[in-house]
């Protein structure tokens, strides 16, 4: 079997074995980090389980989580497959699903066909309703490997680019591929950061003023929890209020430039 997901290998052996003994179930709960891969390895096992490739495949559907999706699914179900020997659908953002959708999604789960075969992806899966998360088979996907990454970083970038490329990561393949062409940004940023740290009050209310409209702001602050605590002398208290900080600008409830004004400030 050929796979294209980097890393992951107990997972590819699994869904190997279970392939080759007939042991597939009929929905799978695909968990873990944004960006480690799941939907990505969850589209490699559609191409493996029917050996054809995803485009105009009659028997493959990838739905999000709104209601219309879900009747889409159920529709694609009501359905043998065409070419064969299974359906396979992938929910993405499965978490995020009403409770409308979520129940349209159970009555899938509670009558399967033996010919089908659902794959939830979920970066919070116990955010999904309990009787939907109990019918599931988990599969938790892990971090890869610092060897892992390296395939998939380019070998030309600078040593530094590469070691700041495997810190922000965390593990996460597909934060590296989106993040290739703005390492420099990402870098000035973090350097900006962590310079107004040190500066006046002035420079500290001018620098969240100048930050808080900006949509990469709970991205920032989640490169700079991961850059501090991958540096030696890691400081608690900031790595605390970081967290605490990138818990209050990811709601877009709150008023962003207040409270990081507070965390300059106070820190």
């Amino acid at each position: 079997m050929t796979w294209s997901t980097i890393g992951h290998q107990k997972d590819k052996r699994y869904f190997e074995s279970a392939i080759k003994n007939g042991h597939l179930v009929h929905a799978y709960l695909f968990s873990g980090p944004e960006m480690i891969g799941k939907k990505m390895f969850a589209r490699d096992l559609v191409r493996i389980l029917n050996g054809r490739g995803l485009e105009n495949n009659p028997d493959f559907i990838e739905v999000g989580p709104k209601i219309e999706d879900v009747r889409n699914l159920k529709s694609f179900l009501s359905n043998k497959p065409y070419f064969g020997p299974y359906q396979v659908a992938i929910i993405d953002d499965a978490d995020r699903m009403t409770i409308e959708a979520s129940n349209a999604l159970l009555k899938a789960l509670e009558e399967p066909s033996k010919s089908s075969v659902l794959i939830l992806v979920s970066s919070k899966p116990r955010s999904l309703l309990s009787t939907i998360y109990s019918r599931c088979q988990e599969i938790k996907f892990q971090p890869l490997k610092e060897e892992e990454l390296v395939s998939i970083i380019p070998a030309e970038l600078k040593s530094e680019d590469k070691d700041l490329l495997k810190q922000l990561s965390r593990g996460r393949p597909g934060w590296i591929l989106k993040n290739l062409e703005n390492i420099d940004d990402i870098r000035s940023s973090i350097h900006n950061f962590n310079k107004v740290l040190n500066q006046g009050i002035f420079e500290k209310i001018q620098y969240a003023s100048k930050m808080h409209d900006k949509d990469d702001l709970p991205e920032l602050v989640n490169n700079l929890i991961h850059w501090h605590y991958s540096q030696d002398g890691k400081q608690a208290k900031l790595l605390k209020n970081l967290v605490s900080l990138s818990n209050i600008v990811s709601q877009s409830q709150y008023n962003h430039r207040l409270a990081l004004e507070n965390f300059l400030l106070f820190l």
